[in-house]
């Protein structure tokens, strides 16, 4: 550089100087080329002038590759677990409402041979129930009820109160913590998701039940509180208030035991379908 800017007339000085200001470009642009990933082939073709480095992959971006195909993997097994602990906690749910539906408010556990010879080993009085069996003794085929004004009963047994609703959630958290330790749910997800379930079942029943007999809507003072009173009119309500209907209507009420959460009926072949009011059968 000092000969040929000298044989150029200039300063060795300022020839070498303004060389500088090159080589810093030239090592910055080298930093951020591979900054970039586009390796060493990349660089040598700057070098050599060509306007459009080849992009290559670099070897120090294959572990990364393997990082993110394993974080890729282990979100698809969370997403697994996540739908399988769902389903599974629904058909939990399910079993609980259909077992203390049919065994408990209907005196069905009076009727095993088990629940027998436990009451004649401990001298057990037969279960006398939860007031469930007046409230069908008091239904009429369009679901009102036949009844004296009570104020201190004002649901007739037909709204789910606090200490119904921490009785199911106790019931379905016994089954369901096992169960979903297994498919890899941690304990306080486990408590939080059977908690949240239990709540909206509570909501969905006290805003379905009462109502459809012509009762008032649950307080908070009661059990929880109606909230979907605007959902009344949509699919699901329908379907399941005419499913429940179809309990009132059917034989001796043996079948359609699910009322919010439907799937037991169908298994165990207890589903009677939709059955109309007597009247509308009579006429057709």
């Amino acid at each position: 550089l000092w000969l040929r800017g000298a044989s150029r007339g200039q300063d060795p000085a300022f020839a070498t100087a303004s060389r500088a200001p090159l080589r810093a470009s030239a090592v910055s642009s080298s930093a951020a080329t591979e900054s970039q990933g586009l390796g060493r082939a990349a660089l040598a073709g700057a070098a050599f002038g060509s306007e459009t480095p080849r992009r290559v992959l670099p070897l120090a971006a294959l572990p990364e590759v393997t990082v993110l195909t394993a974080v890729a993997e282990g979100v698809a097994i969370g997403m697994g677990e996540a739908v399988a602990g769902l389903a599974a906690l629904y058909a939990i749910m399910s079993m609980n409402e259909y077992i203390y539906h049919r065994y408990f408010q209907h005196l069905g556990v009076n009727f095993l041979d088990s629940f027998r010879q436990l009451r004649k080993t401990f001298n057990l009085e037969t279960y006398k129930g939860d007031g469930h069996v007046e409230h069908h003794r008091e239904t009429l085929d369009d679901m009102s009820l036949e009844y004296e004004h009570d104020p201190e009963n004002p649901y007739r047994g037909t709204a789910f109160p606090w200490w119904a609703t921490c009785a199911m959630t106790l019931s379905v958290m016994v089954p369901a913590f096992p169960i979903l330790s297994a498919l890899g749910w941690s304990g306080p997800v486990i408590v939080v998701a059977v908690v949240a379930a239990m709540l909206l079942h509570a909501v969905v029943w006290n805003s379905l039940h009462p109502q459809m007999h012509g009762l008032p809507d649950v307080t908070l003072s009661h059990g929880v509180p109606s909230l979907l009173v605007d959902e009344r009119d949509s699919a699901l309500f329908n379907w399941l208030r005419k499913n429940h209907e179809g309990h009132h209507r059917t034989d001796g009420a043996h079948g359609n035991y699910n009322v919010c959460c439907p799937l037991m009926d169908q298994l165990v072949g207890t589903y009677v379908g939709v059955i109309e009011p007597k009247e509308v059968m009579t006429s057709a």
